[in-house]
């Protein structure tokens, strides 16, 4: 399972879509903050009608991280947390049913950095003034919603705004980027919410330029590399320094062991002549090549002769 998860859904410009975007700010920068109660008993009849309306309406929805904890584990607060995962997700259309709307009026849980969640560039947002600006836009607004397991945020120091609006601030040129979005014209505000078994954040991000926006598949995954490499920087550093341990132990043996093979070739006595003619085929196709014996300079034809060799000795026991 993904350690972190990021969804990037969008308002389209034009018609309601600014009322609807300065709407959603107010909603995630206002959310009151609840205390974490895993509730384990069975989902209400209301939560499972709700669910099944979500996913009916919502069929991606399936495909969450929440989806499949509560289809493992049914439970009211399993339920809960997927409601609202995906009322959030799909905030456009769910800001115009008053079923859901009902729903969200009911559930606080932001952590408040003055009057407000919000935070941005700058140390201070007016609230108002950026539903305002949200309202006016004419443009498309992306509202990535930036999640991490409990466990992690805990452990790695994520569970609380502060943390999240440094990243997000480190970040916003590489955010910006990814969206292609000139640093200059990148706007952006975002709120922390410590959400049950997700704590996660919510980032409304657009350009100063109509238009000028564009994001795929591909930037999220920038997007996605650029915050777990600062995320889990401490762990991946470890887990390259044990790549790196394993490769020269690798590089180490199979050095070794061609060593040996070539000696009892040399002695007639060698165990392997699938490897002995591959080598000999080697060694004379080496014998036209000038400069380096390099494996990023060799034709085509002789990489293949290298990769075989590769392959068979892949096979043998001591470097397998």
């Amino acid at each position: 399972m993904a350690r972190l998860i990021i969804k990037s859904p969008y308002f389209k410009g034009g018609g309601s879509s600014g009322k609807n975007a300065a709407g959603y700010l107010r909603y995630i920068a206002t959310r009151e903050r609840v205390e974490f109660l895993p509730d384990g008993r069975p989902p209400t009849h209301k939560q499972e009608q709700l669910i099944k309306k979500l996913t009916k309406d919502f069929p991606d929805s399936k495909t969450s991280v929440q989806y499949a904890e509560y289809t493992e584990e049914p439970t009211k607060y399993h339920a809960s947390e997927f409601i609202a995962s995906t009322l959030e997700s799909y905030w456009p259309e769910v800001n115009q049913s008053e079923t859901y709307m009902k729903y969200i009026a009911t559930r606080p849980r932001v952590e408040r950095l003055g009057s407000h969640g919000l935070f941005g560039d700058e140390d201070v947002v007016d609230l108002e003034k950026a539903m305002t600006e949200l309202s006016e836009y004419p443009g498309n607004i992306w509202t990535h919603i930036i999640s991490l397991k409990r466990e992690d945020a805990e452990r790695l120091g994520y569970d609380n705004a502060k943390a999240w609006r440094n990243l997000l601030r480190a970040h916003r040129n590489e955010i910006a980027a990814a969206m292609n979005i000139p640093p200059a014209d990148f706007r952006w505000y975002a709120a922390f919410h410590d959400e049950g078994l997700h704590p996660h954040v919510h980032m409304m991000a657009w350009s100063a330029k109509p238009g000028q926006a564009y994001l795929n598949q591909e930037g999220i995954r920038k997007i996605k590399s650029e915050l777990t490499r600062d995320i889990f920087q401490d762990e991946l550093l470890h887990l390259y320094e044990q790549k790196s341990s394993s490769r020269d132990e690798l590089v180490r043996q199979s050095r070794k062991t061609l060593l040996e093979l070539t000696k009892r070739m040399c002695s007639e006595f060698c165990d392997s002549p699938a490897m002995e003619n591959k080598l000999l085929d080697l060694s004379w196709s080496l014998e036209t090549v000038r400069g380096k014996k390099v494996y990023g300079y060799l034709r085509k034809s002789v990489k293949a002769q290298v990769d075989a060799i590769v392959d068979e000795l892949a096979r043998l026991p001591e470097v397998e």
